[in-house]
């Protein structure tokens, strides 16, 4: 790779000079295109030629060139995220396959239509090309070719949840790239090794096969749009790290609050080892940020966008959450990107449901913000909807079934409709952060559906014609129930807790049946001394 990329780049001048008309044209182009598609710095040169060529008679090409010029067309388009005009190109060539007598430009065509595709979010289809490339360059026999392919399939398996596939594809590609310097496609096995420890929950792993795919990238200032996309993918592991240090610091300390066993031994380590993996992530988010704007991706830039998002949700910075995700949508907008339009959506969702949940709203109604937060969510699933991702699918069921479960609509039916479709999606892929929101998601139905009847009706502004004072009696009891389970059933620990009294609390739970008169004496004889 490095000698063949001397020897293109001494002779670049040349290629400034060719005509439609030159002997050999075609090929020429075409060599130029696949160079670029594997990471060459041409400066430019080959948008430059075709720039030019689109005003000439190319189509006064014999048929083997012209076909080669369409594929350099197809590579560049894709290179500029115009995935429907890449495949355009790419339609052609292979409707004519059968008269080219060219596998390798074939094999090509069917790989860089997967490679679109997938772009595209249609992965089903993208595997079907992939496959049908890779045999084409078996059979050539070009098996560093086909070795190549065979990573893109690798990513197209583990899209569709075949993890243990998608395993074996990558270590067959790598053990025949080993000894190569192919960087790109090197760098890319392992940025998909990180891809699947992220999605398994294995974090610190995830961050350390990204780190790898860094090192690999570092080789050739050209491909610092794959080094951009690990800065990325290292930045969302650490979040997801961070937010599982979170947890168990929350779970430790209710079961302190609760006085279970639990310590606060290396609380203050894992704070500032929580505080110190976001940093990081905002630093190299910050980095993608910076190569994306000289090496420009509406997708790679977008993906930063809902990066900064999310760390910024977790942190309660809603307006800078806000900010970003809506950058990240106007990105997907502009190049038709579901997948990028779907992940904002789902991020603008969550934001308005933490305004409700908080309700942060000012002037106006907080119920203005759960509706806000269900059409992004709705939005989020007709944009998956035109997707074969399984896993965006999931996660915009998931995030639509979060939001009907708040406050505002606490429509159980409908939220459990969501996350069964959600699970159905992820049938073969029940690990990793996305599975555990829709853990929590269903545990938060399961527990509505065991609600005191009359919460459930108040929580729909419904009374049954009752006065305000019986409202709120009625509640009373309830929440006191609720806080002396809680607290190990002890009076005085409730009335604690509420500041109210323990004769109140008493006569509170008397009335709901859970406690007797002969029940009461120890706990009286007690408070009375």
């Amino acid at each position: 790779m490095e000698h063949g990329s001397r020897v293109l780049a001494a002779a670049l001048p040349g290629f400034h000079a060719l005509t439609p008309s030159a002997p050999g044209t075609g090929f020429a182009v075409g060599i130029l295109a696949q160079w670029v598609a594997v990471g060459f710095d041409d400066k430019g040169t080959l948008a430059e030629i075709l720039e030019r060529f689109e005003r000439d008679r190319v189509v006064d090409l014999p048929l083997k060139e012209y076909v080669q010029v369409r594929l350099a067309q197809a590579g560049l388009y894709a290179q500029q995220e115009n995935a429907p005009a890449a495949l355009k190109h790419l339609d052609f060539i292979l409707a004519i396959s059968n008269d080219l007598a060219n596998p390798k430009v074939v094999s090509l065509a069917n790989f860089w239509k997967a490679r679109a595709l997938r772009q595209a979010g249609e992965y089903d289809s993208a595997l079907q090309f992939a496959q049908k490339a890779r045999e084409v360059a078996a059979a050539i026999p070009m098996p560093k070719l086909a070795a190549v392919i065979q990573t893109q399939e690798s990513w197209l398996l583990f899209q569709k949840g075949s993890t243990k596939e998608a395993v074996r594809a990558l270590q067959e590609a790598e053990a025949a790239l080993k000894d190569s310097d192919d960087y790109i496609t090197l760098g890319n096995i392992q940025s998909t090794y990180g891809r699947i420890a992220r999605r398994e929950g294995r974090y610190e792993h995830a961050i350390q096969y990204f780190e790898a795919s860094l090192d690999l990238f570092r080789h050739r200032p050209s491909l610092e749009g794959h080094y951009a996309r690990s800065l990325a993918n290292i930045a969302r592991a650490k979040r997801l790290l961070a937010a599982e240090w979170r947890r168990r610091i929350d779970a430790d300390l209710e079961q302190r609050q609760r006085g279970e066993a639990g310590s606060s031994a290396g609380k203050a380590g894992e704070l500032e080892r929580m505080r110190q993996l976001l940093e990081e992530a905002q630093a190299e988010l910050t980095e993608a940020g910076e190569i994306y704007r000289r090496f420009p991706s509406h997708h790679g830039s977008g993906n930063v966008q809902i990066g900064f998002s999310e760390i910024y949700l977790d942190a309660g910075y809603l307006d800078k959450a806000e900010q970003a995700a809506s950058i990240a949508f106007e990105l997907g907008m502009a190049k038709t990107d579901y997948l990028l339009m779907c992940r904002a959506r789902i991020a603008q969702a969550m934001i308005d449901n933490a305004r409700y949940e908080e309700q942060i709203s000012g002037t106006e109604e907080p119920g203005r913000f759960a509706q806000l937060a269900y059409d992004c969510a709705r939005e989020a699933v007709d944009f998956a909807e035109h997707t074969q991702s399984r896993r965006i699918l999931a996660r915009a069921y998931t995030c639509q079934g979060l939001v009907l479960m708040n406050g505002f609509f606490n429509d159980q039916e409908l939220a459990r409709s969501s996350a069964d479709r959600a699970e159905e999606y992820l049938s073969v892929d029940r690990h990793g952060s996305l599975w555990n929101d829709l853990q929590s998601l269903k545990q938060k139905i399961v527990r509505e559906s065991k609600l005191d009847p009359n919460l459930r009706a108040w929580s729909q502004g419904l009374v049954d014609g009752k006065s305000l004072q019986t409202v709120v009696e009625e509640f009373e009891a309830f929440l006191v129930s609720k806080v002396w389970e809680r607290e190990n059933r002890k009076v005085s620990r409730v009335a604690q807790r509420l500041s109210v009294s323990p004769k109140k609390v008493r006569r509170l739970l008397r009335r709901l049946g859970l406690v007797a008169e002969r029940e009461e004496a120890p706990e009286i004889h007690e408070e009375t001394f």
